[in-house]
């Protein structure tokens, strides 16, 4: 189905699927309970109060007078200039001609070029190509559409609710175009009566807007866009009719040309023989049971075969004209006569001397055109149109050539405006709703109005299009610098407090500084604030996204600290201490497992006093381990590091404390449980990494590959201890002072059994929270950037429209064999979530990887936290994930996806 008509039936086709929403207009009715803020509670008392950005009600406004000032020039060139208020500076205006090769081919100028000058009267490609070209108002528009459009689809993924914000947003922009075309109503043009003016210009701009919003949605939804929604597209693209933009609707379908192609008493002829729109299962069905129709009802054929030819006509003209058009020629004086009235068409295809004198006028043309079949074939085809309507040896004319898909045509014309028809009737009401207080309110109440979240923004700027009321809930970044305040404390020659206000307190509030809240309009809801700067730390709170941001931040601000401390300290680095650890301790464990197997030959040959060597050889190996771990411990407390974590939750509360006058001013505190969540996941304890180091250490010793790493920055697991139950702990402090030999002996079967008992019930499935001497905790070493689970749903969510999210479970046996062999990663599966973000064209990943669970200290009573870090985007475990299997795993998740959009 080609044209415009063709493409409204394809959309009828998409809205029959939806059942009984669609005749029952339900598709296009707002409603009152899934709008954010609204004035009553039901469709009749219903008020919407908005108003529109105010750069982009002047976009729209200049598109408008804009084109307003060119159909002057062209029909009034001796008026220009005489009305300043409305008059806008267009440049050169071209002599009028129909040539389309003044548009970039396949451009959305030209696209809308070709629907306008099929569709609209009195109008020329030479007046288009000042309206739309580079430097015209209607360009702006275009690019104003695509980044409006794009705004509201991202706030529509991201609320909570069901609104349908980018409806809203498109019903505000028609309510503009018709407040702008109304500013222009008293202004006259010579040769354009008000009702043409306000046909053109409310035509031009719905196929501007129309054209802009189907290139629009087809860019989102092949870039994969997270903000696209094929429900959005099919609601925008059928909600936006010509008759919106007309202050007199009923001159759309009279006598003139216009986008459907039938005049009023076609449409009127038509309707009383053809089915109900809604009376089929498809638009195929449709026109096939309407054709059947028409055939069987003589009087109306004959006024669709009318109508057929009056379009074939024009077809063919603007064929002719689009290709060959050539100033001062007969055939383009007579085709511009006639382009634009279907009465003038009806009137010529019934002259026969007319039409002879136009058939030669074309053929003089022909002529020039014999080596270049293109426009040849255009000719060919204009000729053999008109020769069907010949004059017969009997003296009567034949009706022109009867094609199928001409009277089609009409027919779909017919359909096309009945649905648009449909559509205005209960989208009209609609923008009633709507209530613009641009006009109404003062500047100072719009944005008071505004900031209490009372009032409609639509922009392309970054202000949400509303305000919420209250924020009850948002992030808290704990920032843990310890390690850095202890070795700066350490080097003599730095002042501490200068070193770190230089290089880690200035840098860092400068950083958070563009994230900030703000104040006014120009406040961000999502934005962040310091809420603490205790020494070595520092507690951000506020919107997730711009946390994450500032996490990454303040990661390149502690490299650049690190690196200026550590030209300060020994130039032996972290790793090499640890490796150092591993090296020594690894030849006094190898003699030690010699000397295990000597024995254990020695007791195979039944040689005496090996039991009690072997004890003691147990014991010694017992004390080298407990050494090594140590050593490993304070080696791991010796390190550079620091760890950031972000959780989300409840707001925290904020209080004044007034003091003594001559003590100080009022002290602000902040109180709050995800605060301390916040700073505990921090910790770096020094047990959790000790025993990852000696897990890699053994897995470096199995594969015999010392160069083997472990990929992540936070590492979480369970760290084992015993603990003398508080009942023994008066007969302990006695045996402290009494060193009685026989109360030791009591005092360690006492713990002997009760670690026994403490075993028998692990084994028997009892939770650790039951044994009595042996403690178990979870905790973490946290040196990279971590989120709670709760944070990273809130930085979906802050995310949605904006980002592609997908979730992805994979066993480390399924990753390509180059991570594995460089990799050590102690838990599988692994389970990921990454982001995709297309800025500019280039495609922006992150990946956040599960690391555990864990309970932090003060919060035993709670289910375990899940965790994810934020993995290095410059790390070489990242790089690798991205290049062996990112873009498989993201073609998988939108597969995905549209089956289950297809469900």
């Amino acid at each position: 189905m080609a044209g415009y008509s063709g493409s409204r039936l394809e959309i009828l086709d998409r809205l029959l699927a939806l059942g009984a929403e669609v005749p029952e207009g339900r598709l296009w009715t707002l409603d009152p309970k899934s709008l954010r803020f609204k004035h009553g509670e039901t469709l009749a008392e219903l008020k919407v109060p908005y108003h529109m950005g105010g750069e982009d009600e002047k976009c729209v406004e200049e598109a408008v007078l804009g084109l307003v000032s060119v159909l002057s020039k062209r029909y009034d060139p001796k008026k220009e200039g005489a009305e300043s208020a409305v008059h806008l500076p267009i440049g050169l205006l071209k002599e009028k001609t129909f040539r389309t090769d003044l548009f970039i081919s396949d451009s959305l100028e030209k696209d809308t070029a070709t629907f306008a000058l099929s569709g609209v009267p009195y109008i020329d490609s030479a007046i288009l190509s000042n309206w739309l070209g580079s430097e015209g108002h209607g360009r702006r528009l275009v690019k104003w559409v695509h980044e409006y459009f794009g705004k509201m689809m991202k706030e529509e993924a991201r609320t909570d609710v069901d609104e349908r914000t980018a409806y809203l947003a498109l019903l505000a922009v028609i309510n503009t175009v018709r407040k702008k075309k109304e500013k222009a109503k008293g202004f006259r043009i010579k040769g354009l009566s008000y009702e043409r003016l306000d046909l053109i210009t409310g035509l031009v701009i719905f196929l501007t807007l129309r054209t802009s919003l189907s290139w629009f949605f087809k860019k989102l939804k092949t870039s994969g866009a997270s903000s696209y929604n094929p429900a959005a597209e099919l609601l925008l693209s059928s909600a936006l009719v010509p008759k919106s933009f007309l202050a007199i609707p009923a001159s759309l379908v009279s006598t003139t040309l216009n986008p459907y192609g039938i005049s009023a008493e076609a449409f009127d002829a038509l309707g009383g023989v053809l089915p109900a729109i809604y009376d089929a299962a498809s638009a195929e069905e449709l026109l096939s049971r309407s054709v059947r129709a028409v055939g069987g009802n003589n009087e109306v054929n004959e006024v669709v075969q009318a109508q057929a030819n009056i379009n074939r006509f024009r077809q063919e003209s603007l064929a002719y004209l689009s290709e060959i058009d050539q100033p001062g020629s007969d055939a383009q004086s007579t085709l511009y006569e006639l382009y634009n009235e279907d009465r003038l068409i009806k009137n010529f295809l019934s002259d026969h001397k007319s039409i002879a004198n136009l058939s030669a006028a074309l053929e003089e043309v022909r002529k020039n055109h014999v080596k270049d079949q293109h426009r040849a074939e255009k000719l060919e085809s204009f000729l053999d149109f008109l020769a069907g309507f010949r004059k017969s040896v009997f003296g009567s004319f034949f009706k022109g050539p009867r094609k199928a898909e001409e009277i089609t045509g009409v027919i779909q014309g017919y359909y096309a405006c009945a649905l648009d028809n449909h559509v205005e009737r209960n989208a009209g009401p609609m923008r009633t709703c709507l209530a613009d207080r641009r006009e109404e309110y003062k500047h100072n109440l719009l944005v008071d109005e505004y900031n209490r979240g009372r009032l409609y923004r639509f922009s392309t700027d970054d202000r949400p299009a509303l305000k919420t009321l209250a924020v009850e809930e948002e992030g808290q970044l704990f920032i843990d610098m310890k390690d850095f305040s202890r070795k700066t404390l350490n080097v003599k020659e730095i002042a501490m407090a200068d070193f770190m206000r230089e290089h880690f307190y200035t840098p860092i509030l400068n950083a958070a500084s563009r994230y900030a809240v703000g104040t006014g309009v120009t406040a961000n809801e999502r934005g962040i604030r310091l809420t603490n700067l205790p020494g070595d730390a520092a507690i951000f709170s506020g919107g997730v996204t711009n946390l994450v941001a500032l996490a990454k931040d303040i990661q390149q601000i502690i490299r650049g600290y690190r690196e200026e401390l550590l030209k300060r300290l020994p130039p032996k680095r972290d790793d090499e201490v640890l490796e150092e650890v591993h090296r020594r301790f690894a030849a006094r464990k190898d003699a030690l497992r010699q000397k295990r197997a000597e024995l254990n030959e020695s007791m195979a040959r039944n040689e005496a006093g090996i039991e009690t060597r072997l004890v003691a050889l147990g014991e010694e190996e017992h004390r080298l381990e407990n050494t090594y771990r140590e050593e490993l411990e304070a080696a791991i407390k010796g390190e550079l590091e620091a760890g950031l974590y972000i959780a989300y939750g409840a707001k925290a509360e904020n209080m004044v404390i007034e003091t003594r006058e001559d003590f100080s001013g009022p002290v602000s505190v902040s109180i709050g449980g995800k605060i301390n969540e916040a700073s505990r996941g921090t910790f770096r304890n020094p047990l959790v990494r000790a025993k990852l180091e000696r897990s890699l250490e053994n897995e470096k010793s199995r594969r015999r590959n010392k160069a083997i790493r472990y990929p992540f920055d936070v590492y979480i697991d369970r760290v084992f201890s015993i603990k003398v139950p508080t009942e023994l702990d008066s007969a302990f402090e006695k045996l402290l002072t009494s060193h009685r030999e026989t109360n030791v002996k009591a005092m360690s079967q006492v713990v002997a059994n009760e670690f026994l008992g403490d075993i028998n019930r692990i084994i028997s499935g009892e939770p650790f929270s039951n044994l009595r001497v042996i403690s178990a905790t979870t905790d973490i070493y946290n040196k990279g950037e971590v989120l709670s689970i709760n944070a990273l749903e809130a930085y979906m969510k802050e995310g949605r429209g904006l980002k592609w999210f997908f979730r992805k479970t994979v066993r480390t046996s399924e990753l390509c064999p180059s991570i594995q062999e460089e990799f050590f990663i102690p838990f599988d599966p692994l389970d990921l979530w990454f982001s995709l973000d297309p800025v500019k064209g280039v495609d922006r990943v992150e990946a956040f990887c599960k690391v555990g669970e864990v309970i932090f200290k003060g919060f035993e009573a709670t289910t375990p936290m899940v965790v994810y870090e934020i993995i290095n985007p410059e790390g070489d475990f990242f790089k690798a994930l991205v290049k062996n299997h990112f873009q498989q795993w993201l073609d998988e998740s939108k597969a995905e996806q549209r089956l289950t959009e297809k469900a």
